[in-house]
């Protein structure tokens, strides 16, 4: 009891300085430290994880569920380690029962942390959304993040898996009650011939083969099949079949319109779908119902105008490939003639020290020399670096508009700008455009 009164005390304590999220579980599992384990959780427990997409999914998967009139607990917040989990279960739950009031708890999880978490609280069923290159600093390479992740899978936990990407759904491998979803829709194929900055999908994370693909959505992430071992994309129980519209065809039935038109984001609709008709039991109907037009309203697409040019901010993360070739994707499937691309780079991390670049590397910055393209505006204290990876990559010099101080920045794309603006940069620096964009007069919409 007393250790889900004091989590409940320190978390509305925490609220009011900014340290409420994960402070609270860090202190209480010092004191208490088994007090996951004695917590009595509903039947149904989606955990979440994977290098990108886990918050959007994990949004989409609450928000399906509370239109279907379901109690829901969830780490919207983010705060994905154990502290952060321990801090919503503890505070969600009764003194006396010890029980979670709700039908269905929804976790967000580092793909590093589930051998930690879930030796605590086992999950029903995990959502693993895809394993990409990301944080190199901290993470390394994905093979190793994967090594780390399989320690974390609970044996009794059915799986639903990304039958697009090698890596992650290679768990699924001989494991009974595995689900699987994925994206099959022509519209949102890769054109013949794109040159990535890397290809993780060369070789079969099986056996070491050659990898063949009939076809790819994004990168690596396709219908993929090793000539060696055999390995391949299984069926998918649930995929997005095609486009029509601006709106998403899941399994060539139900429409449902996206937030964002991308690969990436089609990913995340149709893995919180998946979970949503597998994972908590909602007819498939029913849940296409309810996931269409969903907003998320976690500000990571903002609306804007500025100088008479419509814009659209959208939030990346520094140091991950999928999130800014998804950004990229989206800027050049804009409807309008033109496009300016502003790229920040002010900060690489909140939490290491190192400016590590390379990951600029990953990244398929070769896209801007397409003629959409007009201008590149550059900015922050690596703007150089950024400039230098777009002109080995074949962007022509005469786009590229290089200007470090973010003030100059913003009077750059105010004068500059030609067609729609798209911004592109990580939540360290999000702000650092955003309330610039205020002082123009022009209050960002929802």
């Amino acid at each position: 009891m007393l250790d889900i009164l004091t989590c409940k005390l320190l978390r509305a304590i925490g609220a009011k300085i900014g340290r409420g999220s994960s402070l609270p579980g860090m202190i209480c599992r010092k004191i208490w430290p088994g007090s996951l384990k004695t917590l009595k959780l509903p039947e149904k427990v989606i955990a979440v994880t994977g290098s990108n997409g886990k918050t959007s999914t994990v949004a989409m998967i609450c928000e399906i569920a509370e239109k279907a009139g379901l109690r829901v607990v969830c780490n919207r917040e983010g705060s994905n380690q154990i502290e952060g989990i321990t801090t919503l279960l503890l505070s969600s739950a009764d003194p006396r029962t010890r029980k979670v009031d709700a039908d269905v708890v929804i976790l967000e999880s580092d793909e590093r942390f589930c051998q930690y978490t879930f030796k605590e609280v086992v999950p029903s069923h995990m959502v693993i959304t895809n394993l990409f290159r990301d944080q190199l600093t901290r993470n390394g390479h994905r093979e190793f993040v994967r090594g780390e992740l399989r320690k974390g899978i609970p044996d009794s936990t059915r799986l639903i898996l990304n039958a697009n990407e090698p890596l992650s759904c290679a768990f699924g491998n001989g494991r009974k009650g595995t689900s699987y979803y994925g994206v099959s829709a022509p519209e949102l194929m890769e054109e013949p011939g794109i040159i990535h900055a890397y290809d993780d999908g060369a070789y079969c994370p099986i056996c070491g083969g050659k990898m063949e693909y009939s076809y790819r959505i994004s990168g690596h992430v396709g219908a993929f099949s090793c000539g060696k071992c055999g390995y391949a994309s299984p069926k998918a129980d649930h995929e997005v079949t095609g486009t029509e519209d601006g709106k998403l065809i899941i399994d060539g039935k139900w429409e449902v319109a996206p937030q964002i038109l991308n690969e990436a984001f089609a990913q995340n609709i149709i893995a919180a779908y998946t979970a949503a008709v597998e994972a908590i039991g909602i007819d498939p109907q029913k849940a296409a119902e309810l996931i269409d037009g969903i907003e998320l309203d976690n500000g990571r697409v903002v609306e804007f105008d500025l100088n008479g040019h419509p814009g659209r901010f959208m939030l990346c993360k520094h140091e991950n490939s999928m999130a800014y070739n998804g950004a990229i994707s989206t800027a050049l499937r804009d409807p309008s003639e033109e496009v300016t691309v502003v790229f920040i780079v002010d900060r690489l991390s909140r939490k290491y020290v190192a400016n590590d670049m390379s990951w600029l590397w990953d990244v398929d910055f070769n896209r801007f020399s397409d003629p959409k393209v007009k201008k590149v505006i550059l900015s922050g204290g690596f703007a150089h670096d950024a400039a230098a990876r777009m002109l080995v990559g074949g962007v022509q010099e005469e786009k590229l508009i290089i200007e470090p101080d973010l003030d100059r920045m913003m009077t750059a794309v105010a004068e500059r700008s030609e067609g729609t603006i798209y911004v592109m940069t990580c939540f360290t620096d999000q702000y650092k455009f955003l309330d610039r964009l205020k002082k123009y007069g022009r209050e960002a919409a929802k």
